[in-house]
């Protein structure tokens, strides 16, 4: 009898080892990490802009952003950034300038900082799955501002990407839709990275999935933006990606074009991930600016 009482002793604790290794992975791999920090805003690049803040919709969190008004403009667009940067510091702190080039084009602009990001609030970020509600928060800042609906496009780099299009295949008032670097099913990121991302073998990886599932109601198996591309696939889109990104495949965006047949594709060479913009500007805006100034 002492046998086996040590024995399911010694499994309670073995397991209980190992839920608590899960959890502890589990949180401290959504916790935003660093980022290169940079001193630009739009201002920097000759725009004028305002600090502003709103509600993200359902769990009401502040959500910090720089508005880029334009007075003789119809239409607007929100940018978002990816994970562990910031409305500042992304594309290596070119959001901005981005921002004035599409302002310059006659749009207002909303850079936003998601949840748990620069100066928003929040915890840990969670894979676009709540990051659409900061954006479409945003939305809801924009329509007050008195843009008609269907004339907001969103435009979201890598996780910000997954959080546009959740967001898009939730409103219609979202007219159009951009995405860079963008993963199209999570489960195929995380699988071949999860040893390099967390430093642990790959038998952890199952306690994580359930650990998420336990104490964040999201399934990281079902986060698949390309399933969700399909409900906006009548709406314009416009997908960038680089072959040499060294982060999400290129395969990402294949899947994308063939959910959505009807978007446009461009196809950017020797890029970093989540830098098209700061590798490449020239063929970015040449790619970017007409599609905005499109009908939709």
């Amino acid at each position: 009898m002492d046998v086996f009482i040590w024995f399911f002793i010694i499994i309670g604790l073995l397991l209980l080892g190992y839920l608590t290794i899960c959890l502890i992975a589990a949180l401290t791999l959504t916790k935003v990490g660093p980022h290169p920090q940079y001193e630009s805003d739009p201002g920097a690049f000759g725009a004028t802009f305002e600090h502003v803040n709103f509600l993200s919709r359902m769990d009401k969190l502040q959500v910090a952003a720089w508005y880029l008004p334009n007075p003789v403009a119809e239409k607007a667009i929100v940018l978002v950034h990816g994970r562990n940067a910031s409305k500042q510091n992304a594309i290596s702190g070119k959001l901005s300038e981005l921002a004035s080039e599409i302002t310059n084009a006659g749009l207002a602009v909303l850079m936003i900082d998601l949840r748990a990001h620069g100066d928003s609030e929040g915890k840990r970020y969670m894979w676009g799955v709540k990051e659409r509600w900061d954006v479409l928060g945003a939305v809801d800042f924009l329509l007050e501002k008195g843009f008609a609906r269907g004339n907001i496009a969103v435009l979201g780099i890598s996780l910000g990407g997954a959080a546009v299009i959740g967001a898009a295949s939730q409103e219609d008032a979202i007219g159009a839709v951009i995405i860079e670097s963008t993963f199209a099913d999570l489960q195929t990121l995380i699988d071949p990275n999860w040893k390099s991302e967390s430093g642990l073998p790959s038998l952890f990886l199952p306690g994580v999935y359930w650990i998420w599932q336990v104490r964040f109601g999201i399934n990281l198996r079902e986060i698949k933006p390309v399933r969700e591309i399909v409900k906006i696939r009548q709406r314009p889109i416009l997908i960038l990606h680089s072959l040499s990104d060294e982060t999400v495949d290129i395969s990402h965006a294949y899947q994308f074009e063939a959910a959505a047949p009807e978007s446009e594709f461009v196809i950017f060479t020797n890029c970093e991930h989540a830098e098209l913009f700061r590798d490449q500007p020239g063929i970015y805006l040449d790619a970017l600016l007409p599609f905005l100034s499109k009908t939709w």
